[in-house]
């Protein structure tokens, strides 16, 4: 009798999402507001802020519609 063998297959590749950030809406001040606050926290390395203003300004854009 032989022993019967079985192998997992290899993990599947995500890769990392690619989002283009939010683009301000012209004339909205907290879309302003919310941008310069993303410019800032990128120029100080700070991607949780940046990350956080985005997920913002996209859930803000929804009242533009």
């Amino acid at each position: 009798m032989s022993t019967r063998r079985t192998t997992m297959s290899s993990a599947p590749y995500l890769g990392l999402p690619t989002f283009e950030p939010p683009e301000p809406v012209p004339g909205c001040g907290e879309c302003t507001r919310l941008a310069s606050t993303r410019l800032d926290a990128r120029t100080a390395g700070d991607y949780t802020t940046v990350t956080d203003c985005d997920i913002r300004m996209r859930r803000h854009a929804e009242g533009h519609r």
